[in-house]
């Protein structure tokens, strides 16, 4: 098994012991690269109040409804990766979905973007239904009774963003920074 098999968790550049704030992209965003690591501006007047996010709640078996789903892109200056046969490059994104539950979330592996000459390529998704991103993509092909190569990132976001009804499976995770065992809210079937 390949070290992308045995933990999909690893892909995620966010601590995800500690409870996430919601997060969400600058809109209005024309280019397909964030610039720089401090990528843009922080309008810090939108912060919470609060010193903390809400506590990660455990949803298992409830259903809720998918507020809304981002694909972040990653910083211009991140290093690029080698793909396993070593001749592409590519970086991960961020993936993730909001619930409607106390602004719980949860951050998805696997979505990536690929070096076309110094830009990036529209955001993938692997087809195998290996790692957390793929198992979700996978699970809308067959709610949609389609073969899951016949389903394209726009109907896939679209059909995210329209505030989906779902039954939320939990699963216990490895975070691979700190080895600790995380529990998180998957999607386990659309509703």
């Amino acid at each position: 098994m390949s070290k992308e098999e045995t933990n999909e968790f690893e892909n995620l550049e966010v601590d995800d012991s500690a409870p996430e704030q919601e997060f969400s992209p600058t809109p209005g965003q024309d280019d397909m690269i964030a610039s720089g690591s401090a990528g843009t501006v922080y309008d810090w007047s939108k912060a919470p109040e609060g010193t903390k996010a809400p506590p990660r709640i455990d949803l298992n078996g409830k259903e809720v409804i998918i507020k809304k789903a981002d694909i972040v892109l990653p910083p211009k200056d991140k290093a690029w990766e080698k793909t396993k046969a070593g001749d592409k490059e590519f970086k991960y994104c961020t993936f993730v979905l909001t619930y409607d539950v106390d602004g719980q979330q949860e951050f998805y592996s696997g979505v990536r973007v690929f070096n076309r000459d110094g830009k990036y390529s529209h955001p993938t998704i692997t087809r195998d239904r290996k790692n957390q991103a793929s198992k979700l993509l996978g699970l809308y092909a067959d709610f949609k009774k389609k073969d899951i190569n016949e389903v394209n990132l726009r109907e896939f976001m679209g059909f995210l963003n329209s505030q989906p009804k779902i039954k939320i499976k939990s699963e216990e995770v490895t975070n691979p920074q700190t080895e600790e065992k995380v529990k998180k809210n998957f999607v386990g079937s659309f509703i």
